[in-house]
This record gives structure tokens, C-alpha cells and sequence, in this order.
């Protein structure tokens, strides 16, 4: 099947504690990139090549045109946002006689003095001092309707601030993207999931704002590197980027799968011993085998006197004697497994 990642993406961010930070959709563009330094280990008569040193692997992302979110921001210069805020606003006054009185509270922009700008019917600008929330043009005689301009506290504002020092924020990015096929009736096949378990952002970001287009607010991530699950020793698991699911629609986990082989082979059991079979799948597409769900597969035994098998692949010794253990995908008959448990005293 001809597969095509198609369209936008959409984007989550999660904190350390798996908080979902924001929700966002790509307009245009977005890009995946990886990058692999190498250096060649030469010696010997014509410096041969011995080797190949592969090193710095870094992965980037970048989410162009994203639509304007201030916790994008917020997380790039590593703010949080606050709600509450002292904000510019403007409003409609009737003068009489010079004096006006505003409906909010004026705030003083700095130091203790309220100062406003009032903007009268010919577009003279003028600075005013508050009283309180009252004011006074320097033309006593002034009569009519103007825009006052002053500084106010709005409750429902939300707010950063971009420090001088600013650190960004350090999160984990799931994007989604759709699946398409030509050679599917419906189109639509499926998603791809790409799931940065650790990423930094950059602290960079450009609010470009033209008469032709709209502004811009551009998420761009670092990967960096992170194990799963450190066990130490040799057995540590190695440290990763990123994993990058794919899923299909209406498919199973068998569909490609040609083969089952029950691990370890044939074995032995006491009577009333037990052992739970672990059964792979052996897929037809050369990816690795894998350990089957045991909800889709059907198990029996040739002879339940000798041994006896339960519906999640738990073999019970019963007597002495051999039995002949089957593991078949319940939706797909013709593949199965065999497996000859001994039962000794």
C-alpha cells in the first residue's frame, strides 16, 4: 500500500507532571529534522578507511505559522502566565466645561501620578492628570465627545513577562499527523504519532505582523536526550530522541503476520506445575517478531488428561505422559503453533 503523510499536524505539550500545557494546530508547514555527524577513522598504507564514527545525533523540530498562543510564548522564554494585568486602555467621555470623569480606575504608569491622553474632535492630542478618575482639558470651554487613553487594570488580561535572563521551558511534544493511501476507497488510512518524550524549546520566536497575512507565532523544539527507564548497569536502556508510531485504521495486529513460535520449545512440568506460553508473532514484512496478545489467540491441548491449557496460554501439568499444545490466532485459523509438554511425576 502507497502511503502519504499529508496536511498539517496537531500539537500537544505536556509538563514534567503529564499537565497539558496547550493544544495546538499547524496552518501551514511543520518539520522533523535529524541530523548525524560522522568522522572517518583512517590508518594505515593510503590512510584506509577502518571506520566509520557516528556522533552528535540531534533532532529538531519546527512548527511554522502556528496559530497565535500566548502559552507558546510562555513556554519559550520560560514565563508563566499571569492572569490580571495592567493593560492600556481606551474610552469614550463627554466633556462639559473642560472636565471629564472616566468609568475606570486610572493606574499610574510610574512613579504615584495618573496621567491619561485625550484625543478631542479635531485630533489634538492632550496629556491630562487624573483626580481620582477625573480630569481636566487645559480648555476650560472645551464641550463635547473625546477618547481618553490611560492606563487600567483588567482582571481578565493574561500576561508574561520575557526576562532579560530568560531560561525556555523544557516539555513533552506529541504531534499527530493523517495517514493517506491512494490505494484506500476511504482515503484517510490512518495517523502518525511523533512523541519527543523531552524537549526544549529554543527561546526563540518572531511575531511578524503584515497587511497580507496574519501573525505569526512559530514553535520551534529541540530534542533532547532521555531513557526510558535507567536500570543501570548493562542492562541500562539506551537514551532516545523520539519514537514514531504509526496507525492504521480497521487493522490488526495479525494482518501481516505469516508465523507463531511459541518461545523456548518443548518442555517439561511437574504435575500440577505450571508455565504461561509466551507466543510470537512472526510478521511477513522482515520487522521483528513480536510477543502476540493472548486475547487474540485461541489455545488448546490434544489431551486433557496429561496437561491442560488455559484460555490466557497458562499450561497445568495433569499426569504423567505428553500432550500437545496448540496456540492459534482465533481470527485467522490457518496460522498456528505447536509446542509437546512432558508431564513427570
Amino acid at each position: 500500500m502507497k502511503k502519504f503523510l499529508v496536511s498539517t499536524a496537531n500539537v500537544y505539550g505536556y509538563d514534567s507532571d503529564d499537565n497539558l500545557l496547550f493544544v495546538g494546530t499547524t496552518l501551514m508547514d511543520s518539520s522533523i529534522e535529524t541530523t548525524l555527524s560522522n568522522t572517518d577513522v583512517r590508518a594505515g598504507q593510503g590512510n584506509q578507511l577502518q571506520y566509520i564514527y557516528y556522533h552528535t545525533a540531534e533532532m529538531n523540530i519546527t512548527i511554522n505559522e502556528a496559530q497565535f498562543s500566548l502559552p507558546y510564548l510562555a513556554l519559550n522564554v520560560g514565563s508563566s502566565i499571569v492572569t490580571g494585568a495592567k493593560v492600556w486602555t481606551t474610552e469614550d467621555v463627554t466633556i462639559s466645561a473642560g472636565a471629564g470623569t472616566v468609568q475606570g480606575t486610572p493606574l499610574g504608569i510610574t512613579g504615584s501620578t495618573l496621567y491619561g491622553w485625550v484625543t478631542d474632535k479635531n485630533g489634538n492630542v492632550e496629556r491630562v492628570t487624573f483626580t481620582g478618575n477625573s480630569f481636566t482639558m487645559s480648555d476650560t470651554t472645551y464641550e463635547g465627545d473625546v477618547c481618553v487613553r490611560y492606563y487600567a487594570s483588567d482582571a481578565a488580561a493574561r500576561q508574561i513577562t520575557v526576562y532579560a535572563d530568560m531560561l525556555p521551558s523544557t516539555i513533552r511534544l506529541v504531534m499527530e499527523a493523517q495517514l493517506c493511501s491512494s490505494d484506500s476507497t476511504t482515503n484517510r488510512i490512518g495517523t502518525l504519532q511523533v512523541e519527543v518524550p523531552k524537549a526544549s524549546m529554543t527561546g526563540a520566536f518572531t511575531l511578524s505582523m503584515t497587511p497580507d497575512s496574519v501573525a505569526q507565532t512559530p514553535l520551534t523544539v529541540r530534542a533532547l536526550s532521555y531513557t526510558p527507564t535507567n536500570k543501570g548497569g548493562c542492562t541500562a536502556d539506551r537514551p532516545v530522541y523520539a519514537t514514531i508510531t504509526e496507525i492504521l485504521y480497521d487493522s490488526n495486529w495479525y494482518d501481516n503476520v505469516t508465523a507463531l513460535a511459541i518461545d523456548g520449545g518443548d518442555f517439561s512440568l511437574a504435575v500440577d506445575g505450571t508455565k504461561a506460553l509466551k507466543v510470537f508473532a512472526v510478521p511477513n514484512d522482515g520487522t521483528a517478531a513480536f510477543l502476540a496478545p493472548t486475547t487474540g489467540l485461541t489455545f488448546s491441548s490434544d489431551d486433557d488428561t496429561k496437561a491442560t491449557v488455559s484460555t490466557n496460554g497458562v499450561v497445568t501439568g495433569v499426569a504423567s505422559g505428553t500432550a500437545t499444545i496448540k496456540a492459534t490466532i482465533t481470527d485467522k485459523t490457518d496460522i498456528d503453533a505447536n509446542v509437546i509438554v512432558t508431564v513427570g511425576e
